[in-house]
């Protein structure tokens, strides 16, 4: 939203509920506090009628758009285009994940861990997946697109952004290998289970009982702020995340603050095609998973140069892919593609082709296939 309205664009955010420890003017409107003269059960239908008469463009979840969870759920697409408005599909996760559907049976391990309620909601959400699959007029959905939707309309690693203006590069790098002094590593999980957190601590106990000065810090449930100054002042590496294959949010925090940062990137079945089409092959995460991790973070403690570079060059990548300028380019494509200006926007990021993968340096990642 904050990108588009930088460029013009009339650009709201419109959600539910909010997070306690986040700011209440990271969202334009939440639904709890609108329309206070009416009972709640009323509010969904009455936002999505106000929206439906206000905005032209629409970007939501599988979930649907505020009457999802009403009896009207599948009827939203007919009135969507009874009101000549375009909708854009960007799922999240818990919207689109099909347990039954997923690839990994390790990442299906991991959701039924910390997400056990949609195991026995399968049917009801790739009713969802499938009905915006067919009725959207575009589906970005990143690596999720993988398990089970059959369409994307943007091969893109994630539809995520941040503002690389408000996230500073580490003024203060720490040269210590785990050896003459001390490193740090943080982790904010959300759901431990689904980041596989208890396989981060095994990892850092056995670095340590291996002699290496290495401290794990755990953090949840603080505000962004907080997150910004943890990154910025306190870390040397980021493990954000070892299960599932991809990256998100955290991640981008970690390396817009000039972070090692850990995702796993393991599996090919689901990273080949953003390699082959699109721009992973530049991405200088450092992938891990459970089995590899005490290797790959040794690595990193004891070569702070490395960690150095590394971390530069995350930041090269965020500027490149993920600031608030490629927000634009890639919002204002779709917006293109779904009122027809475009045919197709498929191979936007196509490495051989995209003049915008060519407007700056390839990414100079130190690893092959980020490990």
């Amino acid at each position: 939203s904050k990108s588009m309205k930088r460029k013009g664009f009339d650009s709201k955010t419109f959600v539910i509920e909010s997070y306690a420890s986040n700011k209440r003017e990271n969202w334009d409107f939440i639904l709890s506090d609108k329309y206070t003269i009416l009972p709640y059960f009323l509010k969904p239908y009455v936002a999505f009628l106000e929206s439906l008469l206000k905005f032209d463009v629409f970007f939501i979840p599988c979930s649907g758009f505020f009457i999802g969870h009403t009896n009207l759920n599948f009827f939203q697409s007919i009135f969507f285009r009874l009101a000549k408005k375009k909708v854009v599909v960007i799922p999240y996760g818990s919207d689109a994940f099909i347990y039954r559907k997923i690839r990994s049976t390790s990442l299906i391990h991991a959701l039924q861990v910390s997400y056990p309620q949609y195991s026995k909601e399968q049917d009801k959400i790739e009713k969802n997946v499938n009905y915006w699959c067919k009725n959207a007029d575009a589906v970005i959905p990143c690596f999720i697109g993988l398990e089970g939707f059959g369409r994307w309309d943007v091969l893109i690693p994630s539809p995520l952004f941040i503002d690389k203006d408000s996230w500073k590069m580490k003024s203060f790098r720490n040269f210590k290998n785990g050896e003459n002094g001390k490193v740090n590593i943080v982790h904010f999980p959300n759901h431990k289970g689904f980041k596989g957190t208890e396989f981060i601590y095994e990892a850092i106990e056995n670095l340590k009982k291996e002699g290496l000065n290495v401290e794990l810090k755990i953090y949840q449930n603080i505000s962004n702020d907080d997150v910004k100054n943890i990154l910025q002042n306190e870390a040397d590496i980021l493990i954000d995340q070892i299960i599932f294959t991809g990256y998100a949010m955290n991640a981008l925090e970690g390396m817009s603050t000039g972070l090692p940062t850990l995702c796993n990137l393991e599996d090919e079945n689901y990273c080949l095609p953003f390699r082959r089409w699109s721009y992973l092959n530049e991405c200088p995460i450092v992938s891990a998973s459970p089995e590899n991790l005490q290797f790959t973070l040794k690595k990193l403690i004891k070569n702070p140069n490395l960690r150095k570079k590394i971390g530069q060059e995350s930041r090269k990548y965020i500027e490149k892919y993920h600031d608030l300028d490629s927000a634009h380019y890639l919002f204002s494509n779709i917006i293109d593609y779904i009122h027809e200006n475009k045919s197709n926007i498929i191979n936007l990021y196509h490495p051989l082709s995209s003049k915008y993968s060519k407007r700056l340096p390839k990414i100079n990642n130190p690893y092959t296939k980020n490990s």
